[in-house]
């Protein structure tokens, strides 16, 4: 066997490993695979080219089997991205909007926290969802002249971990902890925007390979929601892709829906290549008209999200 053909086979098992890991979410997802679910196009993408790779090495017809079924990963991976989408259309051009503002900070970031702080000040959005919040514990009273309701740090909780601003009134606001894991990380509350009651939530959930911890806390934010009626957004760091199975459920489970493309936000350094795993979801009549991330992480490994929301009567 020539050195071509032995690297051609070793391709070809490396392949037909990660295919089988990512296919596991099809008859029945684990979460020791959901690095893997959150990443199918990442993943997909790479076995198609190292099966083209290995192809040029050795032809054979095990090669042209795993390149078609790397590209149909990549496909249905495509497809699921768009399954669950609440886009503003045309007729939502007059309808009232909203920004919100949503950002894992890190929390070993104080040298950036004043500067967050001012960002933030400036920023616009009506409401603001940190996560980690704790370098901007020394900077509320600067937070406080642009918005001056907040739940966490202080309010609701001693700790400064979840972080919720709004510029109007928050009414029924809450804190709680989704899991034994961490405490006191999601917020729901509603505030009265452009004349309109909306309810605001914001989350940070636990890393997917933790056990059953992260659908657990999709199970109990659910049972939270339920009890709000009318539009809502929830946005924060969810620690995976919107591709990930627990994560369509929790589409399913909720009503709530994204964007048609969700920017990559994690990790900063490999911008447009990174994957998106913060996330603006929405229940209607709330829709989204534009998500984009802000211009700097200012030392955060996550970029942070401005989402453009508008209130449709359609």
């Amino acid at each position: 066997m020539t050195s071509r053909k032995i690297l051609s086979v070793a391709i070809c098992v490396i392949v037909s490993l990660v295919m089988l890991a990512i296919g596991t979410r099809y008859p029945h997802p684990h979460w020791m695979f959901a690095t893997l679910h959150s990443l199918q196009l990442h993943a997909a993408v790479a076995c198609s080219l190292s099966m083209l790779f290995a192809l040029a090495l050795h032809r054979n017809i095990v090669s042209l089997l795993l390149l078609a079924g790397s590209l149909a990963l990549a496909g249905h991976a495509v497809i699921m991205g768009r399954e669950y989408t609440g886009m503003a259309m045309e007729n939502d051009a007059n309808a009232p909007s909203f920004s919100l503002l949503s950002f894992n900070i890190l929390k070993e970031n104080e040298e950036n926290g004043e500067a967050i702080a001012r960002m933030i000040a400036n920023s616009g959005a009506d409401v603001v969802n940190i996560m980690e919040a704790e370098p901007l514990e020394a900077h509320l009273s600067l937070l406080g002249s642009s918005y001056p309701y907040h739940i966490g740090c202080g309010v609701l909780t001693a700790g400064c971990d979840q972080l919720m601003l709004s510029k109007t009134p928050l009414e029924r606001g809450t804190i709680r902890s989704l899991s034994t894991l961490f405490s006191d990380r999601f917020i729901l509350a509603e505030t009265e925007i452009r004349g309109h009651k909306v309810n605001i939530a914001g989350i940070h959930t636990t890393k997917p390979y933790f056990d059953e911890f992260q659908t657990v806390e999709l199970v109990q934010a659910t049972l939270a929601m339920e009890k709000m009626q009318g539009p809502l957004v929830l946005s924060g760091d969810f620690n995976a892709s919107s591709l990930a199975p627990n994560i369509r459920s929790f589409f399913t489970w909720t009503g709530l829906r994204t964007a048609s493309y969700e920017p990559p936000t994690w990790p900063v350094s490999l911008g447009k290549f990174g994957l998106p795993i913060d996330h603006v979801y929405v229940r209607a009549p709330l829709k989204i008209r534009s998500i984009s991330t802000l211009p700097s992480a200012y030392g955060s490994n996550h970029a942070g999200l401005m989402a453009d929301l508008v209130i449709s009567n359609q």
